[in-house]
């Protein structure tokens, strides 16, 4: 699942959740169950995007990339 879309039903639970809670109340268990759920997400989101931090790190730290870098530097033309 792309990131994206992870995002998406992020913000598609967190409405439902929300609509949830003004019609039966904050306390109702089917709230508290979307909330679980919408948590878990959450959790999921944040794991994704610690490990593309880590690959992007990686791959600023890592030589091979660094000369990569350098050349697309040196050989970058203005348009």
């Amino acid at each position: 699942m792309g990131a994206w879309d992870l995002e998406e039903r992020i913000e598609t639970l967190r409405v439902k959740m929300v609509e949830s809670a003004l019609l039966l109340g904050i306390g109702h268990p089917a709230v508290y169950e979307l909330s679980v759920e919408l948590d878990n997400l959450h959790n999921e989101w944040q794991k994704n995007w610690q490990q593309s931090k880590q690959d992007r790190n990686y791959m600023r730290t890592h030589p091979k990339h660094q000369i990569r870098e350098s050349l697309d530097e040196k050989y970058r033309t203005v348009v």
